[in-house]
């Protein structure tokens, strides 16, 4: 039997794909360790303030020290592993990931967030055995080895609803998204562009929602529209979840992302590279079908595919 432990935040739910696939595996047992915003109670006020010293004073937290220490115990509950797979292991203490390293034959990790976004991904790449990278210039600077995301649902609906799709979180594209999104509406084309965003946060041409809607719900929205849209984060050219959802439901693209042409699947009918800043969308570009790409070209992103990769499994 060979035990695999994912290790990494919720993600709204893509890591519990790589677990369940990985459990139908024969011989393969797999568990998820979810870095998880654990409830943290202060035993008194004199015990908060000691937390805020030590924050000011010796750069430690309680809160972040008592995730860590969950992280540990859950582990441990486990018994030792033959591979630990973590992402984002930013999130945790060096001291953690040393000791997690000590509880595996392999410690491994994926960055699918770049180092110019979270640099201290930088510092502890030695700690790992092997880091998997979907961004190709972090891959090309500190020897990693490249990996895109995958496709992870898969569905073929030509039934459109909608045009256009979006959900993103509110952050600094969010000007762009909303540039865009007032395009769309001059254009009269039917959209549906979700904002994760704050109480007060208003807008004329985006909904804004204050949940978190879950990778299967999203699949469903997905599936009724005939174009995905994707602002790429700037300190970024990996290719984000968007695109590989638009792969699999069978989907056109609109993206930021430049680097996607370079990619096997890419073909201009379907995807369409955007500058934010002077957004153009072709008519044709809209309303002509969508190419299927190539079962052989699909197979190389697919979960399955990646998972025998990642895991060394057949």
């Amino acid at each position: 039997m060979k035990k695999i432990l994912i290790v990494g935040p919720p993600s709204l739910g893509y890591l519990t794909k790589i677990d369940q696939q990985l459990n139908l595996r024969e011989g393969v047992q797999s568990d998820i360790v979810l870095i998880d915003k654990f409830t943290f109670k202060y035993k008194n006020f004199g015990h908060k303030i000691v937390n805020f010293l030590s924050k000011v004073f010796l750069a430690k937290n309680l809160k972040k020290e008592h995730v860590n220490t969950v992280i540990i115990n859950k582990i441990n509950q486990l018994g030792p592993q033959d591979l630990i797979f973590i992402i984002r292991p930013d999130l945790l203490k060096p001291k953690t990931l040393k000791y997690l390293k000590t509880q595996t034959k392999s410690l491994q990790a994926f960055y699918y967030d770049s180092t110019r976004r979270f640099p201290k991904k930088v510092d502890i790449i030695p700690l790992f055995d092997k880091v998997y990278s979907y961004d190709r210039l972090d891959v090309d600077k500190y020897n990693l080895e490249f990996l895109t995301n995958y496709i992870f649902d898969e569905s073929e609906n030509t039934n459109h609803e909608q045009l256009f799709f979006n959900i993103s979180t509110h952050d600094y594209r969010y000007e762009a998204m909303e540039r865009l999104a007032k395009y769309i509406h001059e254009k009269q084309w039917s959209k549906e562009i979700l904002v994760l965003g704050p109480d007060d946060l208003a807008s004329e041409y985006l909904t804004i929602i204050h949940q978190q809607i879950p990778v299967d719900e999203v699949a469903k929205k997905i599936n009724k529209s005939k174009i995905i849209i994707e602002i790429q984060r700037k300190e970024q050219v990996g290719l984000s979840f968007r695109i590989f959802e638009a792969l699999g439901h069978r989907k056109k693209l609109i993206t930021t992302n430049a680097d996607v042409v370079n990619y096997d699947f890419y073909h201009p009918q379907n995807i369409l590279v955007i500058d934010e800043d002077n957004i153009e969308i072709p008519e044709d570009f809209v309303t002509s079908p969508y190419v299927p790409v190539e079962d052989e070209i699909l197979n190389q992103y697919r979960l399955n595919y990646w998972i025998n990769k990642v895991f060394d499994l057949q």
